[in-house]
């Protein structure tokens, strides 16, 4: 399985096991051994090495499906990801209306008592 996509992404890259080497720093017989399969288990770094040395993704390597970049390079957007971010402004959105809602009633709150203390000198802060 690794071995068979190793290989293709090989030939798509048009490179010979020689050039491989070149790239990545694996040695030659080590890369000849995980291409014939002769390796059950080759390591990890190796593995790595030999796939971005042909510009390939481990994503791919594996089967997992990415995204195709657009023409600006630039993934398309998850609208998932989107929604749920949408909805956390939204929400937040409200809270701050709330908020300042809150601050301007304590403000008139405020200005009334202090207006209604200068009114009456004889009770409150402000005293005669």
């Amino acid at each position: 399985m690794l071995s068979t996509q190793l290989k293709l992404l090989k030939e798509k890259r048009k490179l010979t096991n020689q050039q491989l080497s070149d790239l990545s720093g694996v040695p030659i017989g080590t890369i000849n051994r995980i291409l014939s399969g002769q390796t059950d288990n080759p390591s990890f770094q190796a593995v790595c090495d030999i796939v971005m040395a042909m510009d390939g993704s481990l994503d791919e390597l594996v089967g997992i499906k990415t995204e195709a970049p657009s023409k600006d390079g630039k993934l398309p957007p998850n609208k998932d990801l989107i929604s749920l971010y949408e909805s956390m402004l939204e929400s937040k959105e409200r809270w701050m209306h709330r908020l300042f809602v809150c601050c301007c009633v304590l403000t008139l709150v405020l200005i009334g008592i202090i207006a209604f203390d200068l009114m009456n000198p004889t009770i409150g802060f402000f005293q005669k």
